[in-house]
């Protein structure tokens, strides 16, 4: 039961950390600006790709824990005053959140690239309490639960991971713009290259070429980082621990599923 009132204390404070996100400005609800065919349809197929290779209660979770993740960044992104902000799943590749508009300061694309792995925080911990306590009455949709509760922490635990271009890569590369600037441009090529080592040396091909296709973004991201309000100091170190408490929740959540994987 306390685990059940900590996942209930998360929620609230997400919902906190979020408020003004969850709807665009002067609207109630969900917005529907139109109908996008080839959106729609690489959605579905994003869905039915998860469910082929991982199966079906797997590959649900991991569609449902993506959708979660990439909400987490429109609504971060909504908070920071980006009303045009939406997402779209691509199929093996997850999914990615859109704006037209660049962050104004570097700690607005720090909370915008955390939250959408720390948006999964909550529902990641309730799902574990809530297979607790159904054990007993529904094993089916406990297992479920706990199942749900794993990818949530294996798959953000992964995008947290320091690697070019993975919301982890971004976070990094934000806070050695904030310490280490000179550096930048280093980190930056170093994370590239040791995740484009790691996927070939896991045959990794479908990995290794979304980092090599996303090396533009690596040279604009400099760019970018260079014309945005930069992080102080003491904001870089709650920044630093929002994100190695984060990315340690995750670890812990999703520790017995990457074990099987690796």
């Amino acid at each position: 039961m306390t685990a059940l009132f900590v996942a209930l204390g998360l929620m609230a404070g997400t919902w906190l950390a979020l408020r003004g996100g969850f709807a665009v400005a002067g609207e109630r609800g969900l917005r529907i600006v139109g109908f996008d065919a080839n959106a729609v349809g690489l959605s579905a197929l994003a869905v039915m790709v998860a469910v082929y290779y991982y199966g079906l209660d797997y590959g649900l979770a991991l569609v449902l824990a993506v959708v979660l993740h990439e909400y987490g960044h429109v609504v971060a992104y909504r908070v920071c005053g980006h009303d045009d902000a939406r997402f779209r799943l691509i199929p093996i590749l997850g999914g990615v959140a859109i704006s037209s508009k660049v962050p104004a300061s570097q700690e607005r694309a720090f909370f915008i690239a955390l939250m959408g792995p720390a948006i999964c925080l909550a529902p990641m911990g309730l799902a574990f309490a809530l297979s607790d306590l159904l054990f007993v009455r529904s094993a089916a949709v406990s297992d479920y639960l706990y199942a749900f509760g794993m990818v949530l922490g294996s798959f953000n635990f992964f995008n947290l991971l320091p690697f070019w271009p993975l919301d982890g890569g971004r976070i990094v590369q934000i806070l050695c713009q904030t310490y280490l600037p000179w550096a930048t441009r280093q980190v930056s090529i170093a994370m590239t290259l040791i995740g484009a080592a790691l996927a070939l040396y896991s045959q990794s091909y479908i990995i290794l070429f979304f980092i090599l296709m996303s090396w533009g973004g690596l040279v604009r991201s400099e760019q970018l980082l260079e014309i945005q309000r930069p992080m102080t100091w003491g904001q870089g170190l709650i920044a630093l621990a929002a994100y190695g408490f984060t990315a340690a929740a995750f670890l812990s959540g999703g520790a017995l599923l990457l074990q099987g994987l690796l």
